[in-house]
């Protein structure tokens, strides 16, 4: 896969962040009864709690989750290139240097096939115990268009957790995606 890194991070990150991502006073509005029962289980979940959170997880709960496939489908019908970015101050693989921040730009199609061949062969790697340490994409990943009209959600996560015991590649089918369009 071709792909440029993109130069100003923070402005664009910047942008992203207000676009998609809930202020910490509607992530406790939104997300009220999540908070309420993570306290019921004596967890708090104050400021700390929400800036130590994933990007995915202080998306407004009003974009759905959908199937990988979904979201790769979304992905491959963008028109030229795309941007793309992992979690900010996480620690994670990119183009297999080890980053904490970054953004990059690839063509939709060509990223759409390299997220989904990726994560399928982590899962085959895993069943013989192994990893690729040459992997070109993070596990939670981003991906938008320079307008941010759209974002696409591509978590580390599955919906079917039960199946990573005993069919993985079942398993990896059920990745939890996110699509967030108004």
């Amino acid at each position: 896969m071709k792909f440029t890194t993109i130069d100003n991070i923070d402005v664009i990150s910047e942008k992203f962040i207000k676009r998609f991502i809930m202020s910490w006073e509607e992530f406790q509005i939104k997300l009220k009864n999540f908070i309420d029962n993570m306290a019921k289980n004596n967890h708090l979940v104050d400021f700390a709690f929400y800036e130590q959170s994933y990007f995915w997880d202080r998306i407004d709960p009003k974009f759905p989750s959908v199937s990988m496939e979904e979201a790769l489908v979304f992905v491959r019908k963008q028109a030229g290139p795309v941007l793309y970015m992992g979690e900010k101050g996480e620690e994670s693989y990119h183009q297999g240097k080890k980053v904490f921040y970054f953004i990059s730009e690839a063509d939709s199609c060509e990223l759409a096939e390299t997220i989904e061949q990726e994560w399928y062969d982590s899962y085959r790697l895993a069943e013989q115990n192994m990893y690729n340490p040459d992997a070109l994409l993070p596990e939670d990943l981003y991906v938008f268009d320079s307008s941010l009209e759209w974002c696409v959600v591509f978590t580390h996560e599955t919906t079917d957790w039960e199946s990573e015991i005993d069919n993985m590649m079942k398993a990896a089918e059920s990745r939890y995606c996110i699509i967030c369009t108004d």
